[in-house]
């Protein structure tokens, strides 16, 4: 019943806040189908997954839409869950770039015209380590699994600006229009590519070896945050272009601390956030909470968790440009005011509240006080059994697959696609406008009624004609030579868009009623000045 309710919901906010106006890109999935082309090198790493020193090539595997010819496409690159582990011998189901909801969302985002990057990046750290060390080693060795994540998603974004200006764009996309993406583990590096920008940031005193008495990353041995200089462990990768993107998305994992957060006064370039998390993450934090093992349940660091980053995120200005956005009167806005006076505190964590904007909870179990996580992840048994079965001939120790459905099942117990799907359902609902603002993306700014640039008072300044007006079949546009029409975009006075027309770059265009019924329309047309908006009336 519960999951049955969560798709009405869902429909509901398609049909009364989507609404019956026609697909818009960046908002609805306006392709049906996705070219891939997996395990494209983006860089060269150095991996101590074994031990030892050893190289590793990183790739991705990228998402386009099918018949899309855009040039200047925003771009998400995905970092899947994993624990900083390979997948299976991790104890945990999932950990690769295939798994199912990282496939899942890649589709999406690619059918709602993105390109979407399913990237590998570094893995290795000690989460089984004992004794009197074992914490020290625990926390020690996951921050340095997180920085080299971190570098690896920096020489992804790098790459991605070298194929632009040195391989004529081969996936068309637009330079300052990239999203970070994170889900679980990934979710580390997504957020703290977006705010670790000083190796400073790390000499916090959880940070420091209680040993040595020094800071856990060595610089002298893994390089700068970005990965740009040579070291044993560092290989730098496209250290000539720019690291920086627009927005972090983290999805289920937590940022090492919420003072990295500079804010808007800050020299350095930081994305904004938006994040998604359960409130019961046993292994997460929600708030300011501790990171836990979840094979062993040892406990390894305190650190700054989805609620609390991006509340910090809020505060601190980073993201001011999401604000027009979180004005939108929806379901999802309506139930994240409705639940930000609601205190919760879950076991080893601190009080806070159940939701800020820009972060979107999932309270399932919290009215139990049973913890739950990665709910938007499924897998079918069989599959995932043959796929042990077969790595079982390479490990010096066999893995059990019953063992790794159990523990799955612990914290996701009626673990299914159909489930899973309501959870992505409403992270991509919430997630799309958003997308629209970080990244500017005028077409599905303009259908949710914000828009970015000035509107141009006189029809003069760009010798705009239109008629007949009122019209019964179609309308004629004219505009002067040396002000091309680029685009025009038609709403009814319920603001919902029911016409777009792209990629005009012409001073003439008519404008076919089609099946529009009688009544007063408005004509959003972009000139490359800005925005004009004439009335249309069909009899």
């Amino acid at each position: 019943m519960k999951k049955r309710f969560n798709t009405i919901l869902s429909l509901l906010f398609v049909l009364g806040v989507v609404g019956m106006q026609a697909q818009v890109r960046y908002l609805d999935q306006v392709f049906t189908s996705v070219s891939v082309e997996t395990n494209v090198p983006y860089a060269n790493a150095i991996s101590v997954l074994t031990g030892s020193a050893a190289a590793q090539s990183l790739t991705m595997d990228v998402y386009t839409p099918v018949g899309d010819d855009a040039t200047d496409r925003p771009v998400v690159i995905y970092l899947h869950t994993g624990s900083f582990l390979p997948q299976y011998i991790n104890g945990q189901v999932t950990g690769g770039k295939r798994d199912s909801a990282a496939v899942e969302i890649c589709t999406r985002l690619a059918k709602m015209g993105y390109v979407a990057i399913s990237a590998t990046y570094r893995a290795g750290w000690n989460p089984t380590a004992t004794g009197p060390t074992g914490q020290n080693t625990r926390t020690g060795t996951l921050l340095n699994a997180a920085y080299r994540g971190i570098q690896d998603f920096r020489s992804c974004v790098r790459y991605l600006r070298k194929t632009i200006a040195e391989e004529e764009n081969p996936y068309g996309i637009a330079s300052d229009k990239i999203v970070a993406w994170g889900q679980g583990t990934g979710g580390y590096i997504s957020a703290g590519a977006a705010f670790l920008d000083d190796f400073e940031e790390v000499n916090l005193d959880k940070f420091i070896d209680t040993e040595t008495l020094l800071p856990y990353v060595d610089t002298n041995l893994v390089g700068n945050p970005y990965g740009t200089t040579e070291k044993p462990l560092c290989i730098p990768n496209w250290p000539t272009y720019s690291s920086d993107f627009q927005l972090a998305v983290n999805m289920g994992g937590a940022l090492g601390d919420a003072s990295w957060i500079d804010g808007t006064s800050a020299t350095s370039s930081e994305a904004a956030l938006v994040g998604f998390h359960l409130a019961t993450d046993p292994f997460a934090p929600f708030g300011n909470g501790p990171v836990i093992v979840p094979t062993t349940g040892d406990f390894v660091v305190n650190v700054s968790g989805s609620r609390t980053a991006v509340d910090t995120a809020n505060v601190e200005g980073v993201n001011d440009v999401l604000a027009p956005i979180n004005q939108l009167v929806n379901f999802l806005n309506l139930k994240v005011q409705a639940l930000k006076p609601v205190a919760f505190q879950f076991p080893g964590q601190e009080v806070t509240t159940l939701a800020t904007e820009n972060m979107y909870p999932f309270l399932e179990g919290a009215s139990i006080g049973q913890p739950r996580s990665g709910l938007w992840d499924w897998y079918g048994v069989a599959q995932m059994t043959a796929e042990v079965n077969v790595l079982n001939q390479f490990l010096p120790e066999p893995i059990d697959p019953n063992t790794l459905n159990s523990n799955t099942l612990i914290t996701n117990p009626d673990m299914s696609k159909e489930k899973a799907l309501v959870y992505i359902d409403t992270v991509m609902m919430y997630y799309a406008p958003r997308g629209c603002a970080a990244l500017g993306l005028t077409e599905c700014l303009d259908a949710l009624g914000v828009v970015g640039v000035d509107e141009i008072v006189d029809a003069k300044l760009v010798e705009l004609q239109l008629g007949p007006n009122p019209a019964r079949s179609e309308v004629q546009f004219r505009s002067g030579f040396e002000h091309p029409m680029k685009e025009i975009r038609v709403f009814d006075l319920k603001g919902l868009m029911v016409q777009s027309h792209l990629k005009i770059n012409a001073h003439q265009f008519t404008m076919e009623r089609g099946n529009l019924p009688p009544g007063i329309y408005l004509a959003r047309v972009r000139f490359e000045e800005g925005i004009l908006t004439k009335k249309i009336v069909f009899n």
